[in-house]
């Protein structure tokens, strides 16, 4: 029997059947208080990945979006503040050199708020929770950084 064959990507990024006009304005209609998450992608060497594509998913208010990086890694969601106790939005990354997305989630309502999440009590007391913490940036506005992988890398999950 033949040696298994090495994994192969499917790359550079297909982004013309994906592409979305005002992908990253999500619940455009439901009320509640506005917020804007903007951050930037980079790799393990902290360079800009600007040919990924970024997509959000929140409960309540259901919301859905879908943006692609920017050629300087940033992205942009605009949607209500998630409801709950722990406001937060479950995030999927697809990039040029892998085979399936990230999946990692994006909490809006500070490091304690992720903590309390039972989703993380694996990581309850581990500094690494601090890697999806969104960090308010004025009014409204909140700034979430990833890191594909090494020293900082985002806490990703299993699919």
């Amino acid at each position: 029997m033949a040696d298994e064959t090495p994994s192969q990507t499917v790359g550079p990024f297909f982004h013309e059947a994906l592409r979305w006009k005002d992908g990253g304005k999500m619940a455009p209609k439901a009320s509640g208080k506005r917020i804007v998450l903007t951050g930037r992608l980079v790799d393990g060497g902290g360079n800009a990945v600007g040919d990924a594509m970024v997509e959000a998913w929140q409960a309540e208010p259901a919301a859905f979006g879908r943006v692609e990086t920017a050629a300087d890694g940033t992205y942009r969601f605009e949607t209500v503040l998630p409801a709950g106790p722990v406001p937060s939005l479950d995030i999927s990354i697809f990039s040029r050199g892998l085979l399936k997305p990230l999946r990692t989630r994006v909490y809006l309502g500070g490091e304690e708020s992720a903590r309390a999440d039972p989703l993380m009590k694996p990581l309850a007391n581990s500094p690494r929770v601090r890697t999806l913490v969104a960090t308010p940036a004025g009014e409204g506005q909140y700034r979430w950084d990833v890191r594909l992988q090494g020293d900082g890398e985002t806490v990703f999950f299993a699919a």
